[in-house]
């Protein structure tokens, strides 16, 4: 006959082996979801560069050099930050990028410190002088070059290849699907504006009078949100433009970036307005002169999305509520 003693042995032991046993079911679903999540974790896939150069890894690219800022600016976002092993001198954002060893400037890199840092991939733009991008691929390296996209269309087909040669193809896609969900909302602000074309001059440099001109981020971005470029009437890329034309077309809204490190905005605006026959310009009276971050609107990341909303903000600046919630 079983006592109340060993009854109660008995229920103690089986409370043990049902612990136990969970705690084993447990573990094993853990090591199961684990297990999953590293069969189906991204792996690098082949890709061809804008110089027609098939790169294929094997293995994640682990140590990373960028010759842009551009590029820099693209890896970060792709959480390929801790990565980065050699950046160039103007690679500026995010501020971690400035805590990077540098490997000389855009136009003139250090090979010798390229090579020193021993490379899984060298990122390069249609900046860098070609034939140090042969110079690297020469010594073994391997280099990916991507132009500069003038676009947005091209900007998302850059994330989406850069992303599948590094093996952050998830990153890449919530990322471009952060980007054009942000997009679709500044559209749809912008689409009840349909029924005008603010003509917008964006000056890049003072002297001589520079301005972004056709195939260029700045004119696409503009078009994008219904605006006309002005300065696409003087040609593609950054030409000059006419000062006189400026104030013949005299352009509804004036937009600069900044010069001076040392000149702030009401220094600048000011310095805009004093100029000869700018006093003339409906945009200075108007008090419709902005400054807006260059980089913004002019590099391949998220952060296009933010220039984007402020070149929005100085076209329709009765939009500016509702873009700050964007």
């Amino acid at each position: 006959m079983m006592t109340k003693e060993h009854s109660l042995l008995r229920k103690s032991l089986v409370r043990k082996i049902k612990r136990v046993s969970f705690i084993t079911l447990a573990l094993t679903l853990m090591i199961f979801i684990l297990s999953a999540g590293i069969l189906q974790a991204d792996t690098p896939e082949a890709v061809t560069d804008d110089f027609d150069t098939e790169l294929n890894f094997s293995e994640t690219p682990e140590r990373i050099v960028s010759l842009a800022p551009s590029i820099t600016e693209l890896l970060f976002a792709l959480d390929l930050g801790d990565n980065i092993v050699g950046v160039t001198t103007y690679c500026d954002y995010p501020p971690e990028a400035m805590e990077v060893e540098t490997i000389g400037s855009i136009t003139e890199p250090n090979i010798e410190a390229i090579v020193e840092k021993d490379p899984d991939l060298v990122v390069a733009t249609g900046i860098n002088p070609i034939d140090e991008i042969e110079t690297l691929q020469d010594l073994g390296l391997e280099v990916a070059g991507f132009e500069d996209p003038t676009n947005l269309d091209f900007t998302f087909e850059l994330i989406d290849k850069v992303g599948r040669l590094t093996g952050k193809q998830t990153v890449a896609e919530n990322t471009a699907e952060k980007m054009e969900d942000r997009l679709n909302q500044i559209l749809e602000l912008t689409e009840t504006k349909d029924d005008i074309t603010p003509l917008v001059f964006y000056e890049i440099w003072h002297d001589p009078l520079t301005t972004a001109g056709t195939n260029t981020y700045i004119e696409d971005l503009l078009n994008i949100i219904g605006a006309e470029n002005l300065g696409g009437q003087a040609g593609e890329g950054w030409p000059m433009f006419d000062q006189e034309t400026l104030i013949l077309e005299d352009p509804d809204v004036y937009i600069t970036s900044p010069h001076d490190p040392g000149m702030d905005a009401e220094e600048l605006f000011a310095e805009i307005a004093e100029r000869e026959n700018y006093e003339a310009l409906t945009a200075v009276q108007e008090e419709r002169v902005y400054l807006i971050d260059e980089d913004k609107v002019n590099r391949p990341s998220p952060r296009i999305i933010d220039g984007l909303i402020e070149l929005t903000k100085a076209v329709y600046p009765e939009l500016a509520e509702e873009l700050a919630e964007i």
